[in-house]
């Protein structure tokens, strides 16, 4: 997810470049955002409630 979405795009500009991967692979872009958050913070909490 960061190589699409890099880490100094806000959430709001992820969303627009992750919708993109995301639909194509079949996920949803909530869990794509959640998995972006996990890279970034390596907190797994920004996982809670996906299923990856």
């Amino acid at each position: 997810m960061l190589e699409v979405a890099p880490a100094y795009l806000s959430d709001t500009d992820a969303v627009d470049v992750l919708a993109l991967l995301c639909d194509e692979i079949g996920e949803t872009v909530e869990n794509g955002l959640a998995a972006r958050r996990y890279a970034l913070t390596g907190d797994r909490r920004a996982l809670y409630g996906t299923v990856l």
